[in-house]
């Protein structure tokens, strides 16, 4: 799978096959989203930010987010702070069967909650490296042996890793 930024539109070729990724943390409002989802014929990858703590923080509701998971073009609903299977399950619950639940392992709970991600029907993960990093407080061999244990689960589920970065 690859999954590629909405801001790249238009400043470079896109694959037709590629996913393109909209982080509501970075949308101001609902308009603003409607008019993302629209502006592309690739399948879209939905990135609700919840608990972000860092800035920018998102205007739009998970409510709101979940609403516009209804998109057609929305295949994927990720979630950020992903660390509890239960609530998990509840939110693919209010998801259209047609949208995969995508949660964001960005904490060292998050490595710790991946089997019950799993039991609860989880099919694809992603690994926030640099969140993980910082939630270790930076320490090395902890960040490495989580990584680790994330990645042992890729029989399992699918994981998506950050692979590249592209400035412009």
């Amino acid at each position: 799978m690859t999954i590629i930024s909405n801001n790249l539109i238009g400043k470079m070729p896109i694959a037709q096959d590629a996913i393109v990724r909209i982080n509501l943390a970075w949308v101001p409002n609902r308009e603003e989203a409607l008019r993302l989802l629209s502006g592309t014929h690739h399948d879209i990858y939905l990135d609700y930010p919840d608990g972000r703590n860092k800035p920018p923080r998102p205007t739009i509701t998970l409510t709101e987010a979940i609403n516009l998971a209804k998109h057609p073009r929305v295949k994927y609903f990720a979630i950020s702070n992903a660390d509890n299977p239960e609530k998990l399950k509840k939110l693919s619950d209010r998801l259209s069967k047609n949208v995969t639940l995508v949660p964001k392992i960005e904490t060292i709970m998050g490595v710790k909650c991946i089997r019950g991600m799993i039991k609860v029907g989880i099919k694809v993960l992603m690994l926030d490296k640099e969140d993980l990093y910082t939630d270790v407080d930076c320490y090395s061999e902890e960040f490495n042996n989580l990584i680790e244990e994330a990645r042992s689960y890729k029989d399992e589920v699918e994981m998506l890793e950050l692979q590249g970065v592209v400035f412009s």
